[in-house]
């Protein structure tokens, strides 16, 4: 199992096994993760069954290279505190590389995501041989933004009616990064 570590944290691919952490994840920041996430979040989504089938998912996703999902463990006790992602998109005939994570509210505001970004952006561009990351951001959400910043994304402007959450359409500040040649 590849890990790609990072001072506090690591991040690995998501395995079957995750399920179970994935699921308590989810379930102590409902709340949070409603306000930020483009995924439809219904009651049925907060089952094991539902998790176990977003990891196998992503696990096909990932064989074909459409997406990589990676789980953000802590090193001082390897619990499941977050998940990063890279996912391909094709809109029209325009392809993109999107970033999208998500951090454990109680971990907040430690570095974690500061020291994540960096790691999947690694894979990305080394491993995954992308050229350019997007990543959209909600304008309220200052702490992301500062991430993405300090990983050394650039601003490119405000979209409105970019995603659709929780029923409804909210304007995000996109920034883009380019792998240097």
């Amino acid at each position: 199992m590849t890990t790609y570590q990072g001072s506090n944290v690591y991040l690995r691919f998501f395995m079957p096994e995750d399920a179970a952490a994935l699921l308590d994840l989810e379930l102590r920041n409902r709340r949070v993760f409603e306000q930020f996430s483009a995924v439809e979040r219904d009651d049925a989504f907060y089952t094991l069954e539902k998790q176990s089938g977003r990891i196998a998912g992503w696990e096909i996703a990932r064989e074909e290279k459409r997406n990589y999902s990676f789980g953000i463990f802590l090193h001082e006790n390897d619990m499941l505190t977050g998940d990063i992602s890279l996912a391909h998109i094709v809109l029209d005939s325009q392809q993109k590389w999107i970033l999208g994570y998500l951090l454990d509210q109680d971990h907040q505001g430690k570095g974690y995501m500061s020291e994540a970004v960096p790691l999947v952006l690694e894979y990305a561009f080394k491993e995954a041989d992308i050229r350019q990351i997007e990543a959209g951001v909600k304008p309220t959400n200052a702490g992301s933004i500062k991430v993405l910043k300090k990983a050394g994304f650039q601003e490119q402007g405000l979209v409105h009616n970019l995603v659709k959450i929780n029923g409804k359409f909210e304007e995000h500040v996109m920034f883009y990064i380019n792998r240097s040649e």
